[in-house]
């Protein structure tokens, strides 16, 4: 009985220096910035996204979180189910409050709309560039150059699609993905910024164009110091607009592209599918 008690009180103590040192470390982290989200679409600097945060991000403390880029990495290891893109946003909303910190962390690039209860109180960073130019570049990537998925059931329904894409053509891939992924896509988007307590929205245009001007916006928005020579090896690297299109269908980031790939009649019926799009995150018709 005795050696019963004592048990039961070193487990006691146990359990209560544990629970001391994750109060202390949740509220130390509560000191920390509040947490924020950067939403964007593919191909939109891709590839610049992760080179910008490890910068800026150098001397802070944020912590950069890119969930769906771990998850692609797990292959095998982690089954979402299809199709993938659905399912990626279920269980992020699912599992939200183990995923998700107020402070400290940067959560992306992140390429779908989350939903869940607090997601207000994150800081919200938008950066689109317009949905013509998304749907050209999305389809010659899924069609022709995206690398393949390393989860089994995933790159089962990434190759069978691309066959699909190939044989559909582009016309008629941008008029349907229009509908279904592009309009509810930005309208999610528009839905979280405008409930957002604090947001910011920054074009793809602005970051080719100024594009230091738009390293200084991300980092004035996060509370953050770039030097300006961190700044201009940034601007260097970020080079997005190339001058010609290369082998294997790679995109050239130039702006109004879609005006250049598809039937003018299919640019008519596209602008009309988006009208709404382009008002409200300030696209030209």
């Amino acid at each position: 009985m005795l050696l019963s008690k004592l048990s039961h009180k070193i487990v006691t103590k146990i359990h209560s220096v544990t629970l001391q040192k994750k109060i202390i470390s949740v509220y130390k982290n509560t000191e920390n910035p509040k947490s924020a989200i950067f939403y964007t679409t593919h191909k939109c600097a891709s590839s610049f996204v992760p080179q910008l945060f490890s910068v800026i991000l150098k001397n802070s403390d944020y912590e950069l979180v890119d969930y769906a880029g771990a998850i692609w990495h797990l292959g095998n290891k982690f089954n979402l189910g299809t199709p993938h893109i659905d399912c990626l946003q279920n269980f992020l909303e699912k599992s939200y409050s183990d995923l998700y910190s107020l402070h400290g962390k940067i959560y992306g690039p992140q390429r779908v709309p989350l939903d869940f209860p607090g997601r207000d109180k994150f800081k919200n960073i938008f950066f689109l560039r317009d949905p013509r130019d998304v749907l050209i570049s999305a389809y010659f990537s899924f069609a022709f150059t995206h690398p393949e998925p390393l989860n089994d059931i995933s790159r089962k329904e990434f190759l069978e699609r691309r066959k699909r894409l190939q044989e559909q053509g582009i016309d008629q891939y941008v008029l349907e993905e229009s509908k279904t992924w592009a309009v509810p896509l930005y309208d999610k988007y528009k839905h979280l910024r405008d409930t957002a307590q604090n947001s910011i929205y920054l074009k793809y245009d602005f970051f080719t164009a100024q594009t230091p001007e738009f390293i200084e916006r991300i980092a004035e928005f996060l509370e953050l110091n770039p030097s300006q020579e961190e700044i201009a090896r940034l601007t260097t690297k970020a080079n997005p607009v190339q001058k010609i299109e290369v082998m294997k269908h790679q995109r050239s980031g130039k702006t109004g592209q879609y005006l250049e790939k598809l039937h003018p009649d299919t640019v008519d019926k596209l602008d009309h599918i988006l009208a709404e799009v382009l008002s409200d995150w300030e696209f030209p018709l």
